[in-house]
């Protein structure tokens, strides 16, 4: 079975945390979290970047020689960003809440098999005969509720203040959320620590000729979690028939209809928007 892939990305800032990419038998999504720091650790203009840049170069080198079980791949990467996040750090971390951070889903293609391993918010979506299934991600969490309600209640109380105003009364809650990352009380990133095993989402399933397999960050779908633009099967035929980057270009245009972030409340104006199509061919 031949397949073929379709990328796009698209930045949301001058600064794109997000990498798509591919390589022998594997293809991801990285989706690196905004730093929560005045300055970055690391040489890179955020660190956000600079570990979606690291998890993207080791990929692209790990592809051949990767565990059997996906499901160890997020320890070995850990390891490997920690080692390099060392020789890269210009000081060391205040606290876990520093550590640089990262949401990702990585899939493996072999035989007309899919195995996958996924931590945080990115979207595998998986369309079929049967139809389309969302792995990875529970759709209640997607889209991140929380900072919905959270600028719905600032807003209730400062209904005229600027959308930049309800991201200052936020930060602080997004500051002191990080320092639960890779803790068992917390939640689960891609980072330099180890990701506790309850946040690792792995398995496999079988795939026939025809279906198509659509890995996505969660600026990609703000389509289907924030505007409600599509449904996950109409998002998956969307990007089957348009391609990925005009999808990408889509959800920035509704971004720019809503810049206040007033009708759709939201952390950030523009997100970065990245998706990756693989299409399972005879």
């Amino acid at each position: 079975m031949r397949t073929t892939i379709d990328i796009a990305t698209l930045a949301g800032s001058p600064v794109n945390e997000d990498r798509a990419g591919a390589a022998g038998e594997l293809a991801w999504v990285i989706d690196g979290a905004t730093d929560v720091i005045e300055a970055p650790l690391t040489h890179a203009s955020t660190d956000a970047s600079w570990l979606a840049e690291t998890l993207d170069l080791a990929l692209k080198t790990m592809a051949r020689s990767l565990p059997d079980d996906l499901a160890e791949l997020p320890l070995v990467l850990a390891e490997h960003a920690r080692q390099e996040f060392e020789l890269a750090t210009l000081r060391t971390p205040a606290g876990r809440h520093e550590h640089p951070s990262a949401t990702g889903v990585i899939v493996r293609i072999r035989e007309g098999s899919l195995s996958f391993v996924s931590i945080g918010d990115c979207s595998l979506l998986v369309a079929g005969s049967e139809g389309v299934a969302r792995i990875g991600v529970d759709a209640h969490d997607a889209g991140d509720p929380w900072v919905a309600d959270a600028i719905r209640a600032f807003r209730a109380q400062r209904p005229d203040a600027p959308a930049a105003a309800a991201r200052a009364d936020l930060w602080p809650k997004l500051r002191a959320g990080r320092a639960a990352m890779n803790t068992p009380a917390g939640y689960g990133v891609f980072s330099i620590t180890q990701t506790p095993s309850q946040f690792v989402r792995s398995g496999a399933r079988e795939l026939a000729p025809g279906a198509h397999v659509l890995l996505a960050s969660d600026g990609l779908m703000r389509l289907v979690d924030v505007f409600g633009r599509y449904t996950i099967e109409e998002l998956v035929d969307a990007v089957i028939a348009r391609g990925v980057a005009e999808l990408t270009r889509e959800v920035r245009a509704l971004e720019q209809e809503d810049g206040e972030c007033i009708a759709f409340p939201r952390a950030k104006r523009h997100d970065d928007a990245s998706g990756l199509l693989i299409r399972l061919e005879d």
